[in-house]
């Protein structure tokens, strides 16, 4: 590939990148003017910034789980350069379309010289965990849509179905396929904790033995959100979806702010997870000169 291709590709994931942050920009606006912030006091916004500094942080497993399908797609990429590009391209995501954020990373990874077959299959690869691994969480939400279960199903099956399927992945694909589920499921899973603090703040008030059935219902309107064409980051979808699963645990204004204080949550944590990788980054080119 010419200096001049590759020159262009970095800028396209670089504007694709820009253009999410204008995206994120608006839905912040919006979501500031649907939360009723006097019924939040100093605790609340001090667990915001909390949580989001906390999905930012979890980020880094989503980064984690595409070196680790790099790996066994046969293109070995630094932990670094993983991170940085999924930073990079992750906001693109709330681009209407749900999709400029591969296109974005399939950007920056052929301007750096990986070839276009595994950066396409290790997307293909990446939805194909994230779909199946939220699939996973749906015994969790048994208790809340069938009368009569115990709350102990839901999460013993849960933890059942996973250590089969991380046992068959890496008896199938191998170690690095594995570790790809694993990082994966992870990020889910922390996804769902902080759903569970954000209905907390919005006053959700549930029995803890359902708290797993809290996160598994987050991570099943997540998935629906995904897998909803044209909806940018899910938004709408997840909305439907949380009202169904749980309106028998709270009325539907909690619910809908429970979900709002997600949003918000989420986005800031994408933003910080974007930022202080460019920070990172600046700083260790700065180091590099000095040397």
């Amino acid at each position: 590939m010419s200096p001049y291709a590759k020159v262009w590709l970095h800028r396209i994931g670089a504007f694709l990148g820009l253009a999410g942050v204008v995206f994120v920009a608006i839905r912040l606006r919006g979501y500031a003017d649907e939360i009723d912030f006097h019924r939040m006091g100093t605790g609340s916004y001090i667990a915001v910034a909390a949580l989001a500094s906390l999905f930012g942080v979890s980020n880094v497993l989503l980064g984690f789980g595409w070196r680790s399908l790099m790996l066994h797609l046969g293109a070995p990429v630094s932990w670094h350069w993983a991170i940085r590009t999924y930073a990079i391209s992750q906001l693109a995501k709330y681009v209407p379309g749900n999709v400029l954020q591969f296109a974005g990373r399939q950007a920056i990874g052929v301007a750096a010289g990986i070839g276009n077959g595994p950066l396409a299959k290790s997307t293909v690869y990446e939805l194909g965990f994230l779909v199946v691994g939220a699939a996973l969480f749906s015994p969790l939400v048994l208790p809340l849509i069938a009368a009569g279960i115990p709350d102990w199903f839901g999460w013993v099956s849960f933890a059942s179905v996973v250590a089969i399927t991380l046992w068959l992945t890496v008896r199938v694909g191998g170690v690095d396929l594995c570790m790809a589920a694993g990082f994966y499921l992870s990020f889910l899973a922390s996804s769902g904790l902080v759903f569970i603090a954000a209905y907390s703040v919005a006053g959700g008030l549930g029995d803890f033995t359902l708290y797993p059935a809290i996160a598994g219902a987050y991570v099943i309107a997540w998935l629906a959100g995904l897998i909803t064409p044209g909806a940018p980051a899910g938004l709408g979808v997840r909305e439907a979806v949380l009202l169904f699963l749980l309106s028998s645990l709270s009325d539907a204004p909690v619910i809908l702010l429970a979900v709002v204080i997600g949003r918000l949550i989420t986005v800031l944590g994408d933003v910080l997870f974007f930022a202080c990788e460019q920070i990172f980054s600046w700083l260790y080119r700065t180091a590099n000169r000095r040397n």
